[in-house]
């Protein structure tokens, strides 16, 4: 079977071995994505060199703001459409191209599946939608997740309460049976400044992600949690955190207060040393890496700019954002490996 095909089976409930997939996706990769093959040959790596899917060499976010470099292994002529990172108007923002969406929407659905179950256990819940079309903002990877929820009956028919100049419409936010409330923190958080607490009918939970950059103070995740729960009255353990990127297909979550984001089986997790460049020891503070499968025709093995401590293969404790992350960027040799050589 073709290898994107047994990763869409395996994504939407079938089986799979993540081990073997990644050294094929890898493979997959290096033959057909001239930059991403660039970057690993300027490091001494190749399929020849790689027997395990920890040692995949992983590109940094800032490779996707690089211009004139494609990460991607298809003819740009295949392409339909790309995602852009959130920024300033005048910050270069990484772009993640993609010829088509099956992968991502199967990645999901599946992860959505692994955390309420096949059907989903909120099919039952209003939801509200605290974010644009994927009209007003089609290159953002979160609008068109939760419009293609939306789309799939994953959620029963919601409200978006955010119109096309990026204004709060809270005249439509009128619960009146347990309510799903999915959104970025931002967006919650303004909603909280906006309007009057509200005591959300029992069962109602919020999807929440990304932090409070952009507003007069800034939050920690533990007071984004507790300022929602307060504000709408739902307990904190209905609270959802989603951790996800635009480089990313594949989406990690957790509950409430508990420790550690987990990702879908076609993910993992690994943590570098800040200082060595390898793996950390067990129980480290490191750079986060995520293999995501779902990245097939981009580049799977990501360096993030966020420190985390690795718990397993697929789950990590978020510890925060690389403060030398902006300043430092793409290194010279990074973007010099990405080139055409």
């Amino acid at each position: 079977m073709h290898l994107k095909s047994r990763l869409l089976d395996w994504m939407s409930g079938g089986k799979g071995d993540f081990s073997e997939l990644s050294l094929e996706v890898f493979w997959h990769q290096f033959s057909r994505n001239a930059a991403y093959r660039n970057y690993c040959e300027a490091l001494g790596q190749n399929p020849e060199t790689i027997a395990s899917w920890r040692e995949i060499p992983a590109v940094p976010t800032d490779a996707f703001k690089l211009p004139g470099v494609a990460l991607r292994g298809f003819p740009e002529s295949e392409t339909i459409g790309h995602f852009l990172t959130s920024g300033t108007t005048t910050e270069t923002k990484g772009k993640h191209e993609f010829r088509d969406l099956g992968l991502y929407e199967a990645s999901v659905l599946g992860g959505v599946g692994a955390i309420f179950g096949r059907p989903p256990l909120f099919q039952n819940h209003q939801p509200y939608f605290f974010s644009q079309r994927a009209a007003d903002n089609p290159h953002s990877s979160l609008v068109r997740m939760f419009e293609f929820l939306s789309w799939r009956a994953v959620l029963p028919s919601g409200l978006w309460l955010i119109d096309s100049e990026g204004k709060l419409q809270l005249e439509k936010f009128l619960p009146e049976q347990p309510a799903a409330l999915l959104g970025t923190s931002l967006a919650l958080l303004r909603a909280c400044d906006e309007m009057a607490p509200i005591e959300l009918p029992e069962g109602s939970w919020i999807f929440e992600t990304g932090g409070s950059k952009g507003l007069r103070k800034s939050f920690t995740p533990a007071e984004v949690r507790a300022r929602l729960s307060t504000h709408f009255g739902v307990p904190e353990c209905r609270i959802l955190n989603e951790y996800g990127m635009t480089e990313l297909f594949s989406q990690f979550y957790k509950w409430g207060d508990a420790q550690t984001h987990t990702g879908p089986p076609w993910t993992g997790v690994r943590v570098i040393d800040v200082h060595t460049g390898k793996a950390a020891v067990p129980g480290a503070i490191g750079y986060l890496e995520i293999i995501d499968l779902a990245n097939l025709d981009t580049v799977a093995a990501i360096r993030t700019q966020d420190l985390a401590i690795a718990v397993g293969d697929r789950e990590f404790i978020l510890i925060g954002r690389d403060p030398a992350a902006i300043a430092r960027g793409c290194s010279r040799g990074v973007e010099e490996g990405l080139g055409e050589g």
